[in-house]
């Protein structure tokens, strides 16, 4: 040992420390997510481990790197120095604390997401929602405690790099010849360690750790620093700004064909009448003009003035419920609604955001990766179901339990048809119990006599009503008794009960029998994690609730939360111009439910998931009605390809309608 610089034994002793920190860090996710393990072996979960120690030797290599060329530099004028000793420890103790505490971090993202930590997390804060983001954090125990933590492993850092400095004391020895091989061989090894992997084609990617079918493992050895890292480089690739998946006049013409558009208008190419003409697609103006104005049917049934509520369940996924195989009895009441409504039991949402929800929800367009649709500037006009409805005559209203403004939910819904906006400004402050502000029976509660105004009006109403109780940080009510021990599962009973009571108050009010009440979630949960995609985080109840007028029917086509609009459409025998990716599920059959995570998305039927990853070109297609992990891209490449084609058409012609602002109809000569 005495024959090694002491530069190289100073970094030596480092990295293996390093290792040992982000070890118990990965540990820790392990132990906190053994029931998303599944069946493994413990050879499968060693490779994890062992994968992880790459991803950790690229974390270390990249914050070491300068650090380690000072180091080397120093050590050639062979004097120890105290001064030097404490800069570079301190240096170093401040540069990793961060980065445990990202490690820290991505253990409550992860058990959010089922995604490691990545840029996603900080979106909020160049948009101005960070005051809220950060008061949710601080009012949530468990974040805080996560930064015990962090402050442990800064000092145990702190103080083996201190005692390695200490008794580092042959800097004398000096051998220039062996200095210089020395030099070369660790700053070569650095630089090697950085990159991953001797590919001289790649560096070492996130799907580098994707080495089995279990979907928890694979991630397991990534290092959150990395992905943190990697997500925030492809965020600023200028390829990765917009989608460029096909040209736009291929996508154009697979949508047309996929929504059965036989003569598309020359200007706004997936706009097709609904329930105007007595045959095709054809699009004449002067009828179009004047059915759409007057709201008349066209001699094609009964139009009916219906009030329509909306409710967008925060993180209610179907696999919360009994008809989704839970067996706590979470969702006792949404399951009777279920069992009893026009329902479809294989929805998804399009995105893992609520803002995704509330926006795929109310305008019926998918969301693309990052691109936060709420934010767009300039904030897009769109034909969606509150600015079609209030063209009819309808009074349009959004509840929500917390700031209006946060995600700009105000400023879009404002430009998008919607009259009047509830929110935390408009309740008593002593309501308000969170940052997510007042409970959601409280809000159920507050409406009811604003939906008594608005009926009595003489006009029909259509409200869109987005809870947030099933969110951190959790707050339930005194007079609310759960029947489970665990929060998680006491929360989805209250919102469940919750949903109770709103049905109870609105049933004895005159305008229940002539309003449709519609049930749908924002995203799910992670509670299904057998793919790399949880399928839980995107399979939604969707439920058509008007006992008097709509037969019980539990429909098992793929729906999406994009159908909710023109359904509604449908239901209420309204003509209007359908100018969305949705579709009427009472007379169409969606073929595919296509949906994004933040880096990644799926396609399905009833059969088939596709997961693709573009910017890393993986790709995998599952029999994920069996949880089958076995991937049939080799053997079924053709329906692979029919899958992806048709969701990245959708993605394509979503950002074409968006780019060239067709995403509101006008009528022209």
């Amino acid at each position: 040992m005495k024959r090694i610089p002491v530069f190289v034994k100073i970094t030596f002793k480092l990295y293996l420390l390093l290792i040992a920190i982000y070890f118990a860090f990965r540990a820790a996710l392990l132990l906190l997510n053994l029931d998303r393990v599944g069946e493994t072996t413990f050879w499968e979960v060693c490779q994890a481990f062992i994968m992880g120690v790459r991803f950790d030797i690229v974390t270390i290599g990249f914050v070491i790197a300068i650090p380690t060329i000072i180091l080397t530099i120093f050590s050639f004028f062979g004097k120890k120095s105290r001064i030097f000793e404490q800069i570079y420890t301190w240096v170093l103790t401040v540069c990793f604390t961060i980065t445990f505490g990202i490690c820290a971090a991505d253990i409550p993202y992860f058990d959010q997401f089922f995604d490691r930590f990545n840029i996603t997390a900080f979106e909020w804060m160049a948009t101005g929602d960070s005051v809220f983001v950060f008061k949710m954090i601080f009012e949530e125990p468990t974040y805080i405690l996560m930064m015990l933590p962090v402050l442990a492993c800064g000092f145990i850092f702190w103080f083996f790099v201190n005692r390695i400095m200490k008794r580092s004391n042959d800097w004398e020895s000096v051998n220039y010849v062996r200095y210089g091989i020395a030099t070369v061989l660790l700053w070569g090894l650095v630089f090697i360690g950085m990159r991953g992997r001797l590919n001289e084609k790649s560096p070492i990617m996130v799907g580098t750790a994707y080495f089995g079918n279990n979907a928890m493992l694979n991630q397991l050895g990534l290092n959150p620093n990395f992905t943190l890292a990697r997500s925030w480089l492809d965020s600023k690739d200028p390829d990765n700004q917009k989608v460029r998946f096909m040209s736009d006049e291929v996508a154009i013409k697979n949508m047309q064909k996929y929504l059965g558009i036989e003569n598309p208008d020359e200007e706004f190419p997936i706009a097709r009448a609904r329930d105007l003409f007595t045959k095709g697609e054809c699009f004449r103006k002067a009828q179009v003009s004047t059915t759409l104005r007057s709201g008349r049917n066209d001699g094609r049934g009964e139009s009916n003035d219906y009030n329509v509520i909306v409710v967008i369940m925060e993180g209610m996924s179907y696999n919360k419920t009994a008809h989704g195989g839970n067996t706590r009895n979470l969702t006792p009441f949404l399951d009777s609604l279920m069992s009893n409504s026009l329902s479809f039991n294989k929805c998804y949402t399009t995105g893992t955001h609520t803002y995704c929800g509330i926006y795929s929800t109310s305008v019926s367009y998918p969301v693309v990766f990052r691109n936060h649709a709420l934010k767009r500037i300039p904030v897009l006009q769109y034909d969606g179901l509150a600015a079609t409805l209030q063209k009819n005559g309808y009074q349009t209203a959004y509840f929500t339990t917390h700031d209006k403004e946060f995600d700009n939910v105000a400023g879009f819904l404002s430009l998008n048809g919607v009259e009047h906006i509830v929110s935390q400004a408009d309740y008593p402050v002593s309501e308000v119990k969170t940052t997510l502000g007042v409970p959601d029976d409280y809000m159920f509660r507050f409406a009811m006599p604003i939906f008594d105004e608005m009926a009595s009006n003489g006009r029909p109403f259509c409200a869109t009503m987005m809870t947030a109780s099933d969110h951190g940080p959790f707050y339930i009510p005194d007079y609310f008794k759960a029947k489970n021990d665990d929060v998680r599962y006491q929360i989805a009973e209250y919102a469940d009960w919750s949903l109770r009571r709103f049905i109870e108050m609105a049933s004895e009010k005159p305008w229940f029998d002539n309003t449709l009440f519609v049930f749908v979630a924002d995203h799910g949960a992670a509670l299904d994690t057998d793919y790399s995609i949880p399928l839980s985080y995107f399979h939604t109840p969707l439920v058509f609730y008007m006992p008097k007028h709509l037969q019980a029917v539990e429909n098992e086509s793929v729906a999406s939360q994009m159908d909710v609009f023109p359904t509604v459409m449908g239901i209420l025998g309204k003509s209007y111009v359908n100018n969305t990716f949705g579709i009427d599920l009472r007379k169409e059959k969606r073929r595919y439910a296509y949906f994004m995570g933040d880096d990644k998305y799926g396609v399905l039927d009833g059969e088939w998931l596709l997961i693709n990853k573009p910017s890393e070109d993986q790709i995998g297609l599952y029999k994920y009605v069996e949880k089958e992990k076995k991937n049939y891209i080799s053997e079924y490449p053709e329906i692979a390809q029919e899958m992806q084609k048709y969701g990245e058409s959708a993605w394509q012609v979503s950002e074409y309608q968006q780019d060239k602002k067709k995403t509101k109809f006008l009528l022209h000569e």
